[in-house]
């Protein structure tokens, strides 16, 4: 008879991988063997969210547990710091000196890092010395506020697959060219996020120095347009993913063939700020139509400023267009209706579905009925994500559970359901529905900002 004792430690840390953190964490504690099988997945991510800001310093951080154990170490290839706690002292607010001396302690012996993200832009100058001398590391994405100095340091990181830069300054625009020149034999992917400066220059000079690119996304930045953008895309011939921000009234001047780059995955959304002119559904389609018109598109992402009711006739051109090929499909600041949704379900492989459920309209039993039969008629979809517009919540009627229950039982192929920042999961088997509470980021179509 084997006992879980005698299980193999390579035969152990295969079962553990399939377990959530808690469920690990839980597991870990069953016996020495266990916890030997456990270490490697509970510490190969650090991370430090505003849930766990909350607690301290009551709860002990993992940074501080890799400090005061240096041998888990060995174990770490991801940190990911999205919020820094703070100390009042006499009336006035700094950030925690202590967190600090145990996030640097952990990185110095974090030889294995390959990911890093810190999205607080005062955090970054302190951590940078540190994240240069890691070899391992292939993903970046950071708040780039720095100074020309600091983005002097930044600049020497080498071997990047993967780098995302979220307000950056104009330090870091104008070091990026020569940057990506460095980076030219590795990078992948790249995102640009909500830097003013930013222009078409600046994306030129970059862009022509990373042939490899698979995924390139230029969303909100207010120093650039989607004809600069879609002008540089020629110096991608490998580009699978592309997300871009439409500014006020879209151009009829891109008319070359972008067929030629292979787009699996297309994203546009909308401007959010009100100095810029709303693109309106007719003109957003017709630039869609103009820019995707020879390519297979496995996902779509659409964004309005505002809500807006979406044409069927719209979602039916854009079935004609890439219906046998989309996967995942999502529309926010749209409104679907339900001749719209049946055009979607007619998609054979279409996996994921996010839109604006209208809670308020199928408020009724019947109405709801309609609706999940509607669904229903997708043999492919698994997952419906509600999406949210931050005007409107709080002013809606939520979704409840007994609704998705209900949803579930009519859509067979259905196994989750997500509407703020709940998320509902049916296993194989059973009825029972598992309740989460999480802070989601809608990342499944690979659009980290949209």
């Amino acid at each position: 008879m084997v006992s879980a004792e005698s299980l193999n430690f390579d035969v152990l840390q295969i079962i553990f991988a399939h377990l959530s953190v808690p469920d690990l964490a839980s597991v870990s504690q069953v016996n020495r063997s266990f916890l030997e099988g456990a270490l490697p997945s509970l510490y190969r991510s650090l991370g430090f969210y505003l849930n766990q800001a909350k607690g301290y310093p009551r709860i002990v951080t993992p940074f501080a547990v890799v400090s005061a154990r240096p041998d888990l170490a060995a174990h770490v290839q991801s940190i990911d710091i999205r919020v820094i706690p703070n100390v009042r002292v006499k009336q006035r607010t700094f950030p925690d000196p202590r967190f600090f001396r145990d996030c640097i302690s952990a990185l110095e012996v974090s030889d294995s890092l390959t990911s890093f993200t810190c999205t607080v832009g005062s955090t970054l100058p302190r951590l940078l010395p540190f994240i240069q001398s890691k070899p391992r590391l292939r993903t970046l994405r950071i708040e780039a506020g720095l100074t020309r100095e600091q983005s002097e340091h930044l600049c020497q990181i080498r071997g990047l697959h993967s780098l995302a830069l979220e307000n950056a300054s104009s330090a870091v625009m104008d070091a990026l060219p020569k940057w990506a020149g460095s980076l030219k034999f590795t990078m992948e992917h790249l995102t640009i996020h909500m830097s003013p400066y930013l222009n078409g220059t600046v994306l030129q000079s970059t862009v022509q120095h990373l042939p490899r690119l698979r995924s390139f996304y230029v969303v909100g930045c207010l120093g650039t347009t989607h004809i600069d953008t879609l002008a540089v895309i020629e110096h991608t011939p490998f580009l699978e993913s592309l997300a871009l921000t439409v500014w006020g009234t879209v151009s009829d001047c891109f008319t070359q063939d972008a067929g030629r780059s292979v787009f699996m995955d297309l994203g546009i959304p909308d401007s959010y700020l009100t100095r810029k002119e709303l693109v309106l559904p007719v003109s957003l389609f017709s630039f869609l139509q103009s820019l995707t018109r020879s390519t297979r598109l496995a996902s779509l992402a659409l964004r309005l400023s505002e809500q807006q009711q979406f044409p069927t006739s719209f979602v039916n051109k854009i079935m004609e267009m890439h219906g046998p090929h989309l996967r995942a499909v999502r529309f926010m600041g749209f409104m679907v209706s339900l001749r719209g949704l049946e055009s979607l379900m007619g998609c054979d492989r279409l996996e994921k579905l996010a839109i604006s459920i209208p809670t308020d309209d199928i408020v009724s039993l019947p109405s709801f009925y309609s609706f999940a039969s509607v669904l229903a008629a997708s043999t492919s979809l698994h997952t419906l994500i509600d999406v949210v517009n931050h005007g409107t919540y709080g002013k809606r009627t939520p979704l409840t559970t007994d609704r998705v229950k209900l949803l579930l039982e009519e859509v067979h192929s259905l196994t989750r359901v997500v509407s703020e920042n709940r998320l509902w999961s049916v296993r194989a088997g059973c009825w029972l529905i598992i309740l989460l509470y999480w802070p989601l980021t809608f990342e499944f179509l690979g659009f980290q900002f949209l």
